[in-house]
């Protein structure tokens, strides 16, 4: 028996430990698959301490993020002897949009167009049309229907203090490395990131502190569904609800129990989340080893809507190759 097996086995305890957390529209195999998936993909994941692959999880289930690593909500990354969860700038526009809130962004270059009010709450960016300039700041804005927006932004200068305290900056292969994609993301994630401070309490909070203290201070953390986010072994003091509490939030999708007594999540707002049709096709243009395993964690239903758009999907998937 190969350790990844051993690992799955480990984790089929936790089920109803997840079940109690997950939003209505991930069941506990569906987190598991995704788990394994991403220990498959990174073998290195295996080699860390077991509580805290657990606990990765754990906080997966919390914010109902998948983590596959192909889907670019959240990722698994071992950090030195532990597996930390870090979620990717789609997970933070997915908690959004299920607080009914839009998140937009971008990063700004030189010879652009740009001015804000932070107080006022506006942002003007006008990018130059094919601009190759340096980047000298990221900005953010979360929308909503009822509330003013809210607005964040970063100079370079606060961009690179973040990626300095990073852990994951150090590696070679980190994205904050990749001037071309990499960073531009990393900045605009960054500053979505900084958005939560701002917002009304929801779960986006949780994971954007948790984030936060990873990836700018350095230190492990994770979310558990009593204590909130626990930094470094040491539950953030808090006087806010716990996680479970903001998961039944108002803020969060509706759940409404159908005729034949099955909890149902009420459907997104439309436009606000990728459809699972779209996130496929996206993941065919990056070819056959990034589909691959996004097919395979897909749950029955979900691959009966995939096999019928097939043809579409091999022909993007060829056009890669």
């Amino acid at each position: 028996m190969n350790a990844l097996t051993v690992f799955e086995q480990q984790l089929q305890p936790l089920a109803p430990r997840f079940a109690e957390v997950l939003p209505a529209h991930v069941t506990p195999d569906r987190l598991i698959r995704t788990v394994v998936v991403s220990c498959e993909r990174l073998p290195k994941l295996l080699d860390c301490d077991r509580q805290s692959l657990f606990n990765a999880a754990m906080s997966a289930a919390i914010l109902g993020l998948e983590v596959d690593g192909v889907t670019g909500q959240a990722y698994l990354i071992p950090f030195k002897d532990r597996a930390q969860l870090v979620i990717g700038y789609k997970g933070f526009n997915t908690l959004a949009a299920r607080s009914g809130i839009t998140i937009t962004g971008a990063v700004v270059r030189e010879g652009d167009e740009f001015d804000y009010d932070l107080g006022e709450g506006w942002i003007k960016h006008k990018p130059e049309l094919n601009g190759t300039g340096r980047i000298i700041a990221a900005w953010a804005k979360a929308s909503h229907v009822s509330r003013p927006p809210v607005i964040s932004v970063l100079g370079i200068h606060d961009l690179l203090a973040v990626k300095n305290k990073s852990p994951g900056a150090r590696k070679s292969d980190s994205p904050w490395n990749d001037t071309a994609i990499g960073f531009p993301a990393m900045c605009e994630k960054t500053v979505k990131r900084r958005l939560a401070r701002s917002m009304p309490l929801n779960v986006m909070q949780y994971a954007a502190r948790m984030d936060e203290a990873v990836d700018e201070q350095g230190k492990p953390a994770w979310i558990d569904p009593d204590r909130g986010v626990v930094i470094d072994g040491k539950a953030e003091p808090s006087e806010t609800p716990s996680a479970s509490d903001l998961i039944g939030s108002p803020s969060l999708p509706a759940k409404t129990e159908s005729s034949a007594g099955v909890v149902v999540a009420d459907p997104p707002v439309e436009g606000e989340v990728e459809s699972l049709e779209d996130v496929a096709r996206d993941m065919a243009k990056r070819g056959p080893k990034v589909f691959n395993p996004f097919y395979k964690t897909r749950n029955d239903a979900e691959k009966e809507r995939l096999n019928k758009i097939g043809d579409e999907l091999r022909e993007l998937m060829e056009g890669a190759s």
